[in-house]
């Protein structure tokens, strides 16, 4: 007795449908769902009738996708009532619709969860519950998100984590292998990392064949390598699987898939397992059937990685990890042939061998037979060589069945040909040929020859290998055994100044060679990339000094002294100046999470780069002196760079926690050059100088960019100093005056006037949002322009003294706003242009605007500017300029450009390929957008809709279809979608596949002998959109209407040697080019070609006449005395008719006569001829004879002979007598015909004609009956011959029939003659008796020329009747009936008194009286074959051999005779023997026998 168990849901507080308002203790009953991971829970016990709980008829699936792309669900519920559907996720709400949209398609019945630009924070387990009145169902599915990219949002985050130690949190997911476009450049001789991840998941077997592929020969250190870096992996696969076996690498599967597998338990379910190609994260999908390229499924314990669509570009490094740890490598390699395999001829039980020659070794090929895969057995042996270069398939006792196309697979690459097993004609009939011991088939190319020339290039470049490394040791040895000076190396503001490392790139995928360098780079945490300006003196460089996330690296050197790189926690770059005397680079210095490195020096001093906590880059100025430059000092996120200097003065660029970049002025004197000193968020600049006078770019917490102005005196140059969000520069200078542009909080841009003075020119110095600009001046006068906080722009006018110039006019807008369509994110610029300088405001939706919050407000002159930093959809909307009373409007739309899914972009950029008279299909799939028009073009021409074309435009894709596909219809297919902000295009490629165009001509004859005729052409001009994979010969002899094949070539071959001639004979060539899709044209050659030179035989002997007739005159000659050594064929016979000179031949030379007789039947009675003949060899006809003596075409005298006549002829009375004779007689003959010896009456007509005459008698009668003699005579003799003709008619029956006793069971039956026995002698009769016992009618005498007859074996008490006809040769006459004898005849009825008899049925079912028997005839004798049946009423009887009814059978003669059937076979034949049934059929059943026939020889 079951229990049913009563449950809660368990569904987590806000993850369930109405959250709020339900409170999850509903008691329910659990449901078992018919897809599983459906979880339904049922609220009462019993439904009502016609009624159910929710369930899904289709899950949803779980999904991994690249950050940025559309991820949706999908679910299918039912129940009824229709449920509600609600979905939820476990880590969040779904709250947002900008992010999470629900839809449902009534048609599909489809629920659909929809996340737009899908984000990482938005990867989780998502649940779907369904959920009615009567119950509820709930799934969960996950989806996977693929970061790509730094995002800036989340460096506060990662640095709370890296200060936390928790760096596996900060480094994006990424593989041990390096990707390809970021791989560092390899030392020479260094060990790819792949080697060693190969090994790890290899088998041993192929330790050495990967050893050879990478060049390693050190076996033995490999092997002691390679188990430490095992047995450390080993530990790390130990904190997350067990159990992990059965790798099997990469392989192509017989579906055009490949894929890899593997097995192991995981320890945590819920760990994650990534894929990778070269390095980089690849999607995939967990469920069979879906359209993503990866899948990666597991079955019980085994995992399986597939991808499908097979492209050259999939070729790479595949590994799978689980977390952080590599579990499994495979490299996925492609492979070509060199030599495909060709089409084989063979005959029946011959060996067929296909062979083919590949680009790299490879163990085994995948061989294919009629699209069945292959394998090593009786039927079939599988060879590959040592080289594994060279594989071949040898078909063994190949048969008729075997004819089929085979092919040979290497990766995605294949090549295919033809197997034809021609039937043995030589075997006997019906038995089986013995195994031929020869093998047919082949390239016809010099395999061995063409493998040891890519073993050779494979040699080569494995020894290259085996070199760099081996020179790589040898220099690192050399290395490590000279001792050369070390100098310490300052290395800023770290932890461990000076100390030296030792940099060994050692990873756990890679062994790199080993280098040791001393320096100190980088001691801060770093987030940005810190960089020592470039220096040429003995000066001091220092970039960068925080918390770099950037790259540090140490700096090259030519002298003595020390690059440090790396020296704290960096995950950036940190690099110094470079040097070439004895200054010193610091570059980077902290607990920095990049590499930092110092500048390059040439003497012996130290570089340090970096110094701070900067999250930017920090770069030293450049000096060619013995100053000091500095660049990068705090924690800042943007980038210090200190001016360039060729003196010996001090440049410092960025010393704060500035998020911008602080760039030191250049100089070339002993100046100081001072760029950034605050926690500027933009750029801090020092002025350019020549003297020995400082310049300070920026010194605050500016966010914009502060830039000193250029000197060329010893003046100070000071650009921005606090917390401007501008930009700040100083003025020009060329004196010792003192130029200083900015100061305070400015949000504008400050700018100091050009001077040529000693002047001061101050440029803003307060919290303007606008810009202030100094007049430009040549004399010592100052020149101010805005100080305060000033809103608009003053700007002073150009003069030549110490006054100022002011320009001003009636206000104008020359040049106004207008709408625009700015792209989101990228910047936009809105201009006015006035007549005069003059203020103005700025409007958007009628709300003021200020410079701030991503939106610039300048002004310049008249001309005013605003300026959107990075456009968003807030910013959409109608902008106004009003100065005065003058006013311009424009409205600006945010938006995007269209785009195409990487997906989708891929998918369409694959050819489409289909045959000629195919349709060819094209989808892109887009989002939705409006104002997007979509077009299509093929090869630049845009395509519209109609007539071959067909344009479908829906809202979320475009697709296009070309009917009945041309040739010509070949080229590039674009889809280009554009709208007001941008277009942008994808492009694929239509091949139309068709046969190939007939070969180029005209063909060439490169050599002909008496043994060899060699032929050249060119190739097609049109392939037909595939390779042409060989050409077929066919050849014509000269004379002959056969074409024959000899056979094809490859298509890298244009040249053909046709070996098969005779010498002398002349050869026409037709050439076809073949590709996949068939045969192309004929390409065939202008004239015959002879094969060798022209050899003419001798003229024979006069011919004789042997005899003449009228139609025939008979010819004989003898052969020609000298053939010419050329062996004769036949002879060609010609003849000319007297007083003529034309000779015409009696046959053609294609046609010889072959013997030395001809009957020329070709001639007309009466005319004389005269005959020469000629030989005929392999050149052609030679020298005619002599003619022969003139002949007439008459016949011989001869005595008149009759051919073949018939002495007998029966006619019809009333019919036509017509007898006809042949005869033979020259000179013709007279004709004379008798009757009885006496002539012949006049309506009795004789028709003569040549060889023949006919006696007609036009309506015959009994009287006409004779002997017609025809009697023939002419000059040399006579002859005649007798013709007996009947004239007759079908008898009249005979008169009354008596029956009378004589004796006991003897019965006498006479009859009265027919009227016409005295009329025909040939007349007799025919007696049948019935008798009440057989109740059947047989024949009891014929041919009876008597007038009676005694029947025999008449017994008492059966009734008995009789029948007589008169028969002549014209049939039978009606019969005469007797009357009845028998027991009845003389009774006298006997009344029954009312009694009423039983009536007697007489019918029966068939029965067989007497079996058929067993016969043995020989072969060639006659058979008799006979049984008995009988049955009521007469069944029907039929003959069966081998249960084939052979009633109709003409070689069988079979009769049934009151039911003795008999059947007769007059000689026996082989196919005669077997069963032989005989079956008897009436309306009340069925008997049958059988008996066997066996034929003896």
């Amino acid at each position: 007795m079951f229990k049913r168990t009563k449950v809660t849901d368990g569904t987590a507080t806000g993850q369930g449908p109405d959250a709020e308002n339900w409170d999850g203790k509903e008691v329910g009953f659990r449901k078992k769902s018919k897809v599983p991971g459906v979880m339904i829970t049922q609220y009462i016990e019993k439904l009502p009738e016609g009624k159910s709980h929710p369930d899904f008829t289709r899950k949803p699936i779980a999904l991994t996708i690249q950050e940025g792309k559309f991820a949706f669900f999908k679910a299918i519920v039912t129940g009824d009532p229709k449920p509600t559907v609600v979905w939820s996720r476990n880590n969040g709400d779904v709250s947002d619709p900008a992010r999470y949209q629900s839809k449902y398609d009534p048609n599909s019945n489809e629920h659909t969860f929809e996340m737009p630009h899908v984000k990482p924070d938005q990867a989780d387990t998502y649940k779907c519950f369904a959920k009615n009145e009567y119950g509820q169902a709930m799934v969960t599915v996950v989806l996977n998100v693929i970061e790509v990219g730094f995002k800036m949002t989340k460096a506060p985050q990662q640095q709370a984590e890296v200060a936390n130690c928790n760096f596996k949190k900060v480094l994006k997911r990424r593989s041990k292998v390096v990707p390809k476009a970021e791989e560092p450049e390899k030392k020479e001789g260094e060990i790819d990392p792949k080697f060693w991840e190969l090994l790890m998941s290899a088998d041993k077997k192929d330790y050495e064949r990967i050893c050879a592929e990478f060049g390693v020969t050190d076996f033995r250190w490999m092997l002691k390598k390679l188990n430490e870096m095992k047995r450390e992996r080993e530990e790390e696969q130990a904190e997350f699987v067990k159990n992990l076996s059965d790798l099997k690498p990469i392989h192509i599967n017989a579906d055009g898939t490949a894929s890899f597998e593997l097995e192991f338990d995981l320890l945590d379910p819920s760990s994650s397992i990534y894929l990778y190609k070269d390095g980089e994260m690849i999607p995939y999908t967990k469920e069979l059937g879906d359209k993503m390229k990866h899948c990666l499924r597991k079955v019980g314990r085994k995992y399986i990685f597939s991808m499908r669509d097979l492209m050259p570009e999939d070729a790479g490094f595949y590994q799978l990890d689980v977390e952080d740890v590599n579990m499994f490598s495979t490299d996925f390699k492609m492979v070509d042939f060199l030599v495909k395999i060709q089409e084989v001829k063979a005959m029946e039980r011959e060996d067929a061998v296909f062979e083919c020659v590949i680009s790299a070794p490879l163990s085994k090929l995948m061989w294919f037979g009629k699209n069945m895969p292959l394998e090593q057995g009786d039927k079939y042996d599988i060879e590959v060589s040592e080289d594994k270069l060279i594989h071949r398939l040898v078909v063994k006792d190949c048969m008729v069945v075997d004819k089929g196309i085979y092919a040979a697979c290497a990766g995605i690459k294949s090549c295919n040909a033809w197997l034809v097993v021609e039937a043995d004609k030589g075997a006997p009939k019906g038995k089986k040929t013995a195994r031929k011991t020869t093998r047919a088939g082949g390239s016809g190319t010099d395999l061995q020859k063409v493998a040891q020339e890519q073993q050779q290039i494979l040699d080569k470049e494995r020894e290259e290998r085996k070199e760099k490394i081996k020179a790589a040791r040898e220099a690192a040895a050399e290395a490590a055994a000279a001792e050369e000076p070390e100098k310490t190396a300052d290395s800023g503001a770290g932890k461990d100044k000076g100390a030296a490392v030792k940099v060994e790139r050692i990873d756990k995928t890679s062994v790199a060679a080993t280098t040791t360098v001393a320096g100190d780079s980088g001691s801060g945490h770093s987030a940005g990339k810190a960089s020592g300006g470039a220096k040429q003196d003995g000066s001091h460089a220092d970039a960068g000094g925080g918390h770099s996330a950037g790259k540090a690296s140490g700096g090259a050197r030519k002298d003595g002294s020390i690059a440090d790189a790396g020296g704290g926690h960096s995950a950036g770059k940190a690099s110094g100046g470079a040097k070439q005397d004895g200054s010193h680079a610091d570059a980077g210095g902290g607990h920095s999470a990049g590499k930092a490195s110092g500048g390059a020096k040439q003497d012996g001093s130290p570089a340090d780069a970096g110094g701070g906590h900067s999250a930017g880059k920090a770069s030293g100025g450049a000096k060619q002196d013995g100053s000091h430059a500095d660049a990068g000092g705090g924690h800042s996120a943007g980038k210090a760079s200190g001016g360039a200097k060729q003196d010996g003065s001090h440049a410092d660029a960025g010393g704060g926690h500035s998020a911008g970049k602080a760039s030191g002025g250049a100089k070339q004197d002993g100046s100081h050059a001072d760029a950034g000193g605050g926690h500027s968020a933009g750029k801090a600049s020092g002025g350019a100088k020549q003297d020995g006078s400082h310049a300070d770019a920026g010194g605050g917490h500016s966010a914009g960019k502060a830039s000193g102005g250029a000197k060329q005196d010893g003046s100070h140059a000071d650009a921005g100093g606090g917390h401007s969000a501008g930009k700040a520069s100083g003025g020009a200078k060329q004196d010792g005056s003192h130029a200083d542009a900015g100061g305070g909080h400015s949000a504008g841009k400050a700018s100091g006037g050009a001077k040529q003075d000693g002047s001061h020119a101050d440029a803003g110095g307060g919290h303007s949002a606008e810009e202030a600009s100094g007049g430009s001046r040549q004399d010592g006068s100052l020149a101010d322009a805005g100080g305060g906080h000033s809103a608009g722009k003053a700007s002073g006018g150009a003069k030549q003294d110490g006054s100022l110039a002011d320009a001003g006019g009636e206000p104008g807008i020359t040049s106004g706003l207008s709408d625009i369509h700015a792209i989101r994110g990228q910047p936009a610029e809105l201009t006015v242009k006035m007549n005069t300088d003059c203020d103005g405001a700025w409007f958007k939706d009628g709300e003021p605007l200020k410079s701030g919050g991503g939106i610039s407000i300048t002004k310049d002159a008249n001309i005013h500017k605003l300026t959107i930093h990075s456009c968003r959809d807030t910013d959409s909307g109608l902008l106004r300029f009003v100065s005065g009373d003058l006013s311009t409007e424009g409205r600006i739309t945010v938006g995007d450009v269209p785009e195409f899914d990487e997906d989708d972009l891929h998918k369409f950029s694959k050819p489409v390929i289909v045959r000629v008279g195919q349709n060819a299909a094209f989808k892109m799939p887009f989002q939705p957008q409006e104002s997007l028009t979509v077009s299509w073009f093929k090869d630049g021409t845009e395509l519209k809709d109609g007539g071959g074309v067909k344009i479908v435009r829906e809202p979320n894709h475009s697709r296009l279809l070309l009917r009945d596909c041309l040739r010509s219809d070949s080229g590039e297919i674009k889809i280009q979608l554009k709208n007001p902000f941008g277009a942008v295009e994808a492009t694929s490629q239509l091949i139309v596949l068709d046969r190939p165009g007939p070969p180029e001509g005209p063909v060439e004859t490169v050599e002909t002998t008496s043994s060899v005729i060699e032929i050249k052409w060119n190739p097609p001009k049109d392939d037909g959109g595939s390779a042409v994979t060989n050409y077929i010969i066919e050849r014509q002899e000269r004379g002959h209407s056969l074409w024959t094949k000899l056979g094809d070539v490859s298509a890298e071959k244009t040249s053909f040697r046709d070996r098969n001639v005779t010498h002398g004979k002349k050869y026409s060539y037709r050439i076809y080019a073949e590709n996949p899709q068939g045969l192309s044209d004929s390409l065939e050659t202008a004239d015959s070609i002879m094969a060798g030179i022209m050899i003419l035989s001798g003229p024979p002997g006069k011919p004789k006449v042997v005899s003449t007739s009228k139609t025939c005159i008979n010819l004989t000659w003898t052969p020609p005395e000298d053939d010419k050594g050329v062996p004769i064929i036949g002879y060609q016979v010609e003849k000319r008719k007297k007083d003529t000179n034309q000779w015409l031949a009696l046959n053609a030379i294609n046609e010889p006569i072959e013997d030395v007789n001809y009957a020329v039947k070709d001639v007309t009675e009466g005319a004389e001829y005269e005959f020469r003949v000629s030989a005929i060899n392999e050149s052609g006809a030679g020298d005619a004879s002599p003619p022969s003596a003139m002949a007439c075409a008459k016949n011989p005298n001869m005595r008149p002979c009759f051919k073949d006549p018939e002495d007998f002829l029966v006619v019809r009375a009333g019919n036509s007598v017509r007898v006809k004779i042949s005869y033979e007689a020259e000179p013709p003959p007279h004709i004379t015909w008798l009757k009885d010896d006496e002539p012949i009456a006049p309506w009795i007509n004789v028709i003569n004609t040549e060889g023949m005459s006919q006696l007609v008698i036009p309506s015959s009668k009994r009287s006409d009956s004779a002997i017609y003699t025809i009697k023939a005579k002419n000059s040399v003799g006579e002859a005649f011959f007798d013709v007996e003709v009947r004239v007759t008619d079908e008898p009249k029956c005979p008169g009354p029939v008596e029956l009378e006793q004589t004796v006991y069971g003897k019965v006498a039956v006479s009859w009265v003659p027919s009227p016409d026995q005295e009329l025909d002698d040939r007349l007799y009769y025919v007696v049948s008796q019935h008798d009440s016992n057989t109740r059947m009618w047989k024949t009891v005498a014929d041919r009876l020329f008597a007038n009676t007859y005694t029947a025999h074996n008449i017994l008492p008490g059966i009734e008995y009747h009789f029948r007589v006809y008169a028969k002549n040769d014209m049939g039978l006459s009606d019969p005469s009936q007797s009357p009845t004898w028998g027991a009845n005849s003389n009774r006298v009825p006997i009344s029954s008194n009312g009694v009423s008899s039983m009536e007697i049925s007489f019918e029966r079912p068939p029965s067989i009286l007497v079996p058929l028997k067993v016969h043995t005839p020989p072969k060639g004798y006659q058979l008799y074959m006979t049984c008995a049946v009988r049955g009521c009423p007469t069944p029907n009887v039929s003959w069966y051999l081998n249960n084939t009814c052979i009633n109709s059978d003409k070689n069988y003669y079979i009769t049934n005779s009151c039911g003795v059937c008999s059947m007769y076979i007059l000689r026996v034949r082989e196919n005669d023997g077997g069963e032989y049934r005989v079956v008897a059929v009436n309306s009340l059943g069925k008997a049958e026998c059988s008996t066997k026939l066996t034929v003896r020889d």
